[in-house]
């Protein structure tokens, strides 16, 4: 069974209802063929294809890949404005998105709707991906991505930096479909650097919130912010091996105090910082079984 619709600003009902309402406007599919899916989805190009028809599908050209037109994201058209656009398959379709929710690479970004044509929306999402960094180019699109960017932003730079779509439908990480609305008056402005900061550490967000769900399986609606704040909190103890920074994240998102607070832990942590040779993982390990009980008393009193 599909889990109910949870959205930004209070909408509710199946996908297709959300979908419709916006009936007035063109909707679309946004997907990314870098991530290989099986011909027989019926959600692969080739399959979309034969169903809505070669000019229902546009490129939206990456600057990074604008040289390989199939190898970028594509927008698909559902339904022009006033038509029904009643797909079958849309809830197919969400229980995708729910499956590949966890997944480092994934293929369903978005559900969309703006009053824009196809070919005018697939230009403006590319020109929204153009940031002023290094590299110029953010895939924004990517579902982690997005998130990680709502969870930043203010509500009306949200709202502003998704414009010309109206409603931008996505799965977050924990199962659950969130809509952010756009608005052409909302604020505009680009960025910052913080924001730019955190999206150059996408992969090990995602690395973490993996973990986590692997020892909590449900994950709370704001994971990928409190993951964000783990990894970069783990910065300021001065690790500098990932996989160390990792473990001690974890623990500050699993567990309910944190166990470099304990004085044992305090002092082999001390002691990895000093001796970046050393493992804080492996220092941790060789612990006293005193300290494990100490601390077990402490994360299970």
């Amino acid at each position: 069974m599909d889990k109910p619709m949870t959205t930004s600003n209070q909408m509710s009902g199946s996908l297709n209802e959300i979908m419709q309402r916006q009936q007035g406007e063109y909707r679309y599919l946004l997907l990314d063929p870098l991530k290989a899916v099986a011909e027989i989805n019926p959600l692969s190009l080739p399959t979309l294809r034969n169903e809505l028809g070669e000019r229902a599908i546009f490129p939206v050209l990456r600057s990074d890949l604008a040289y390989s037109p199939p190898h970028c994201p594509q927008l698909v058209l559902l339904a022009s404005p006033d038509e029904p656009g009643d797909v079958a398959w849309l809830a197919g379709a969400e229980r995708y998105a729910r499956s590949e929710a966890l997944h480092e690479k994934r293929y369903l970004c978005a559900w969309l709707s703006s009053t824009l044509p196809p070919a005018s929306l697939a230009v403006a999402l590319a020109a929204r991906c153009q940031q002023p960094v290094e590299g110029g180019f953010i895939p924004l699109f990517e579902p982690l991505r997005f998130e990680l960017l709502q969870a930043m932003l203010p509500a009306e730079q949200m709202s502003g930096a998704v414009w010309p779509v109206s409603q931008w439908l996505y799965m977050r990480t924990s199962g659950e479909i969130a809509c952010q609305p756009g608005s052409a008056s909302a604020d505009n402005r680009p960025v910052n650097w913080a924001v730019e900061s955190a999206q150059r550490e996408v992969r090990e967000i995602w690395a973490l919130l993996f973990a986590w769900q692997r020892v909590s399986s449900l994950l709370p609606e704001n994971a990928v912010l409190q993951a964000l704040q783990a990894w970069q909190g783990t910065a300021c103890t001065g690790l500098n091996r990932r996989d160390d920074r990792h473990f001690l994240a974890l623990n500050r998102l699993t567990l309910p105090e944190e166990i470099e607070k304990h004085p044992a832990v305090m002092c082999v942590l001390q002691q990895a910082i000093a001796e970046p040779h050393q493992s804080f993982i492996h220092l941790f390990s060789t612990l006293p079984d005193s300290v494990w009980q100490e601390l077990e008393k402490t994360i299970m009193p």
